[in-house]
């Protein structure tokens, strides 16, 4: 299998990884790609990110009031 983040994986096909990966696990390799898309382009002064890993994704929120969303622009 591969190691990644001291966790060991089979070979083949990972679907998600405890830490929202995707990745192909060889003998000679481990290749990943993240699930998930980072912001850049929001209201900074008055949002933040947070990583939700149950969506492995990120949410824009209010800082004063977290339960509601932002506008996110643009993400990478």
């Amino acid at each position: 299998g591969c190691m990644l983040n001291g966790r060991l994986y089979p070979f083949g096909h990972i679907e998600r990884t405890e830490d929202c990966y995707t990745c192909q696990c060889s003998e000679g390799a481990m290749e990943c790609c993240s699930l998930f898309h980072t912001p850049v382009a929001y209201d900074k002064k008055n949002c933040k990110v947070v990583f939700n890993k149950n969506r492995c994704d990120y949410d824009v929120v209010q800082k004063d009031d977290p339960s509601k969303e932002c506008f996110v622009y643009s993400r990478v």
